[in-house]
């Protein structure tokens, strides 16, 4: 198992910042979420959802640069990116796309709250580490 990829066959719990997550998947690869309601309409390859505000061009050439970069995945999943790191990507994404719902974007798109995301994204404007993922992020020219 690699970044944030869960293989899944049955039920699972996921305890994260303490916030728990279940999540049941039938032999149909249909995503049951929480007490049993469908999951949202789904990309087959990841199992999320991607919002229409990512299906522009500029979204598709962004993406390509950071799929480039090794921080994000096809169809805006991170690569093996911490909260925090996954909170400054949403932002810088959002602010260059002019997305202003970044929280509910990305929440969505990643399977989090919107809170946790934004709650990782000030985290990391603290952590003194983040300054050189920032860098990084402002060298991928997007």
């Amino acid at each position: 198992m690699a970044g944030n990829t869960v293989y899944v066959q049955g039920s699972y719990v996921d305890v994260h910042d303490n916030e728990v997550v279940n999540l049941t998947i039938d032999k149909a690869g249909t995503v049951k979420v929480g007490d049993g309601q469908q999951a949202a309409a789904q990309s087959p390859t990841t199992g999320s959802t991607v919002s229409e505000k990512l299906k522009t061009d500029k979204a598709s050439e962004l993406m390509g640069k950071l799929v480039a970069a090794e921080v994000l995945k096809e169809d805006w999943q991170p690569n093996g990116l911490s909260g925090s790191e996954r909170g400054l990507v949403a932002r810088a994404v959002c602010e260059r796309l002019d997305i202003s719902d970044t929280w509910q974007v990305f929440g969505q798109l990643w399977g989090e709250k919107p809170e946790t995301l934004r709650r990782y994204f000030n985290k990391a404007l603290e952590q003194k580490k983040s300054l050189d993922f920032q860098d990084r992020l402002k060298d991928i020219s997007f």
